[in-house]
């Protein structure tokens, strides 16, 4: 995180890594989060740069979707794997000015980095983490559109459209044409200074893990360094979320992506569900089914942010066939879990 805009934010009481979700606050956080106009920052993910004459079809080689597909007005969901078609990172790409940027989870940068390389061997391709020099915020509400168009005069509102101007990216990743609306945005540190000043005595201020509460909501599920290699991306509902094409050609992992979707009958979907407990769960903690076998885990969970209401709701990866049955955290003495309905719909058959 920039040591910059952290003594920033500190100096206004802001504490930018803090949990809420470890205190009694987290719940009244999470409600202003969906009830009202919101800005927080956003330094848990982290943004890489791909770069050079032959990103896109580096890219192109590893990613699962289509890269070509992405231009100055349009990002996209995408994530890459491993041989087995296993995620090691799901993340949210973008352009700007001729380069290609991912933003995903803080943990997962090194080693994405590093997985990204063993693949540029003679490729004019660099890769560089930026998180230094983007400073990334989230902005939702109902009238984030006009508190955002003092600084974007012309503001997209379709899902993954890509919003410029001199100073600022705008990325809309839920449209008011069916949801509350909600940005992302980049820019420097003195951009974000000016930005933040400017809007925070008009929205509430709040924590990152409310950003990750309306990411539950949304189903918009991202994986972190607990969950990387464990899911096919269907199994995380990313081709129902345009992050995975069928038509784009070869990348590393896509013979067992494709198999799936073509020929294989999916056991495994991302769920939303709450968890009747008041001590958080964590992401890689399994779920139980109650006639599963002893020992046996049916899901883990994703992420799991606290409800204003009650427990907690997560998005979990879950034994389609278990997902009617009842389902406990840890074993069939912990907590009981129940599956909620997710914004968009899925096949079980």
């Amino acid at each position: 995180m920039n040591k910059d805009w952290n003594d920033y934010l500190l100096s206004l009481g802001y504490a930018p890594t803090s949990d809420t979700a470890h205190n009694d606050t987290a719940g009244a956080e999470h409600d202003k989060a969906e009830n009202t106009d919101i800005i927080c920052d956003l330094s848990h993910y982290s943004q890489v740069v791909i770069a050079g004459d032959d990103a896109v079809s580096f890219m192109q080689g590893q990613f699962t979707n289509d890269v070509a597909l992405v231009d100055e007005d349009n990002s996209q969901l995408s994530a890459f794997c491993n041989n087995k078609g296993r995620m090691l990172a799901n993340f949210r790409l973008f352009k700007h000015q001729q380069n290609y940027f991912i933003s995903l989870k803080s943990d997962l940068v090194e080693s994405s980095i590093e997985h990204l390389q063993n693949y540029v061997l003679r490729a004019h391709v660099a890769i560089q983490d930026v998180s230094e020099q983007l400073i990334h915020l989230g902005v939702s509400g109902k009238n984030a559109v006009s508190l955002l168009s003092p600084f974007i005069e012309d503001i997209k509102q379709d899902i993954d459209s890509v919003s410029h101007s001199d100073n600022y990216i705008a990325i809309c990743v839920a449209s008011a044409q069916g949801d509350t609306p909600r940005y992302e945005i980049f820019c420097s540190p003195d951009d974000a200074k000016d930005l933040w000043q400017k809007l925070s005595p008009q929205v509430e201020v709040v924590d990152p893990s409310s950003w990750e509460y309306l990411n539950i909501q949304a189903g918009l599920p991202f994986i972190d360094s607990k969950t990387s290699g464990e899911f096919v991306p269907q199994m995380v509902n990313m081709e129902l979320l345009n992050g995975v094409s069928f038509t784009k050609g070869c990348y590393t992992g896509q013979e067992i992506v494709a198999r799936m979707h073509y020929l294989g009958k999916l056991k495994k979907r991302c769920f939303k569900i709450n968890i009747d407990t008041e001590k958080r769960p964590h992401a890689g903690d399994t779920l139980f089914a109650e006639n599963a076998r002893a020992g046996q885990n049916t899901g883990i969970i994703i992420q799991a942010e606290k409800n204003p209401d009650s427990g907690y709701d997560a998005l979990a990866v879950i034994q389609i066939a278990d997902s009617e049955a009842k389902l406990f955290l840890g074993d069939a003495e912990g907590p009981a879990v129940a599956v909620k309905e997710l914004p968009y719909s899925f096949d079980t058959e």
